[in-house]
């Protein structure tokens, strides 16, 4: 019979091992008979033992193979015949995924595993591989210590090149970390998690990482417990205030170690800064109003209000690098840092926004291109340097940029009080001819010229914001009724607001014998001036006047914001020619 022949050329380990094999694909009981025959005959026999290990795994036996696998382990001359399994166990336990090999593992006692995990990580050439692999005999064994591992990754030269490295370092390594003997190389430390975190919140493609702002902190808790920082500073959380945190932070400008608010307030800046421009989406900074006749904000702090939306978070950001700046040592540490960090490319928007907000005008580059924003920056700054014509002439210049967003009115364009106001204006078509109007109608003010053309020519501009510019509103009323004459003959193209209407139909009413309107249609403005002597004609100039009204009122769904770009390029030579 065959299976004799080959029993005598077989050495009998081999020939016990076949007829297991051969027995396992029919009959399992059978099999563990031949194998139990061959463990009993040869106990020591690594091909046996390997056979009875590859049996129970492949039947899925978790505990016979656990066992089956110590046994194996357990001579340490046999162990580079075991490298491929140790893999295939060490990548079961990588994956996080439930598998059998992650199952018998656990059922090894933990002397053998870690003989498994350390056999893993002294055998794997890759450094990438190997560090990964530090890792998990980290998690597992965390009372080895990471000091090694720290050092092997953030000594590595592919850190520098390969992101992965710096995610293995700050995301898998440092949570382990529960202290480290120098400070010199917590701070490095600290110094790679702020870059990579920064970068990572930055990076759109990625967001697996959650809560990367707490994650930094943790790592900022292990530099502050041993330098002996203010836990609160190293510990702050999503819902503290931003107030309260910065005036800790104030409270260390005397201090002759600048590091805590060195490595908290670059911390703080930076997640400020992240939180600013992800609440600003498509918005732009800009010199905005304030009214002394207009109650002033609650909310108002300092010498300069910033209002719109993230306005706080940039507040927190602007502040917060004014302190980083306080004095030479902190500001040349401060430059130190960030020339390690990945921050060039979203510092610079910020910078721009930064001397806005101290007045540094001549700093704000707004000459990069003749984008809609930069344009509406130009507008902004030439209106408060006074160079109203500059100042119209880039209006002019963004009318036919204007977005197709209509948005919404800016309630905020205008507070109260005498100080510097500053708004995160929308770029929106509402928003934008708004904030332009409001700014005509002060150069038109500014300019002192009180002829009725001027009057005109702010109402027309004031209906867009109403009833923002009531008060100017009253003035000019009064101003008209001081007059006792009103000469506007664009009235007809361009007021349709019902409350302007409504008023000038007042005074036509209450005192048409007294003041002249000429603002009727071309046909009809001489009958607003004419002294009627018989009641029946004057009766007729009132329903003149009355059904022109009655015209304007049935105008007032009209497209407001469409008129006033129709008028201000009508109109573009006359506010070209606007001395102040």
């Amino acid at each position: 019979m065959p299976a004799i022949d080959k029993a005598i050329t077989e050495d009998d380990e081999d020939y016990l091992i076949s007829r297991a094999k051969e027995a396992h694909k029919h009959n399992i009981y059978s099999a563990k008979a031949w194998m139990l025959t061959a463990k009993t005959l040869f106990p020591s026999n690594f091909k046996i033992q390997f056979e009875a290990y590859l049996m129970e795994k492949q039947s899925g036996n978790v505990h016979e193979a656990a066992e089956c696998f110590s046994s194996l382990m357990s001579s340490r001359q046999h162990l580079p015949d075991l490298l491929l399994e140790i893999s295939a166990i060490a990548n079961a336990l990588k994956s996080n995924e439930p598998s059998f090999l992650s199952q018998m593992f656990d059922n090894i006692c933990p002397d053998i595993q870690l003989t498994i995990l350390k056999t893993s990580v002294e055998n794997s050439d890759d450094t990438m591989e190997h560090c990964r692999l530090l890792v998990l005999l980290l998690k597992k064994f965390p009372q080895l210590g990471v000091d090694s591992l720290v050092k092997t990754l953030i000594n590595t030269e592919k850190f520098f090149y390969d992101n992965r490295y710096a995610r293995l370092l700050v995301v898998e390594t440092l949570p382990l970390l529960h202290s480290l003997e120098s400070p010199r190389l917590l701070q490095r430390l600290v110094v790679k998690a702020i870059d990579f975190y920064n970068s990572y919140v930055y990076d759109e493609t990625e967001h697996d990482i959650t809560d990367p702002w707490q994650r930094l902190y943790g790592v900022l808790d292990l530099l502050g417990r041993q330098l002996g920082w203010d836990s609160y500073l190293v510990n702050y959380g999503n819902s503290l205030n931003k107030e309260s945190y910065y005036q800790k932070l104030l409270m260390l400008r005397s201090s002759e170690d600048c590091r805590q608010l060195l490595y908290c307030g670059v911390v703080f800046f930076l997640r400020s800064l992240y939180e600013q421009k992800t609440l600003r989406g498509n918005h732009t900074l800009v010199e905005a109003l304030s009214d002394p006749d207009l109650p002033v904000s609650k909310h108002k702090k300092g010498d300069i209000e910033v209002t719109g939306v993230s306005a706080h978070q940039f507040q927190a950001a602007a502040n917060c690098w004014e302190l980083l700046h306080c004095n030479e040592v902190i500001t040349r540490e401060f430059i130190k840092l960030t020339s390690q960090l990945q921050i060039k490319p979203w510092l610079e928007g910020f910078s721009d926004e930064l001397a806005l907000y101290k007045g540094r005008y001549s700093e704000v580059n707004t000459s990069v291109s003749n984008d809609l924003t930069n344009i509406i920056s130009r507008v902004s700054i030439n209106f408060f340097q006074q160079n109203y014509l500059g100042c119209i002439e880039n209006m002019l210049a963004a009318l036919p940029l204007l977005p197709s967003v209509e948005g919404v009115l800016e309630p905020d364009l205008i507070v109260g009080g005498k100080h510097r106001h500053l708004h995160f204006l929308p770029i929106t078509k509402v928003a934008i001819m708004h904030c332009f109007c409001t700014l005509l109608i002060r150069i038109l003010l500014k300019a002192g010229n009180n002829s009725d053309l001027t009057f005109g020519h702010m109402l027309v501009l004031m209906q867009l914001g109403w009833p923002q510019e009531e008060s100017v509103f009253i003035n000019i009323m009064d101003a008209i009724r001081k007059k006792g004459v009103f000469h506007y003959h664009l009235f007809p193209a361009y007021i349709i607001h019902i409350d302007i209407l409504e008023e000038l139909s007042f005074i036509w009413n209450e005192q048409g014998k007294t003041i002249a309107l000429d603002i009727l249609p071309n046909s009809q403005q001489h009958l607003g001036q004419r002294r009627i002597g018989t009641r029946g004609a004057d009766k007729g100039v009132k329903e003149d006047f009355k059904q022109a009204m009655k015209a304007q009122v049935a105008r007032s769904n009209e497209s407001i914001i469409n008129l006033i770009i129709q008028f201000i390029t009508s109109e573009r030579s006359y506010f070209l020619q606007i001395q102040s």
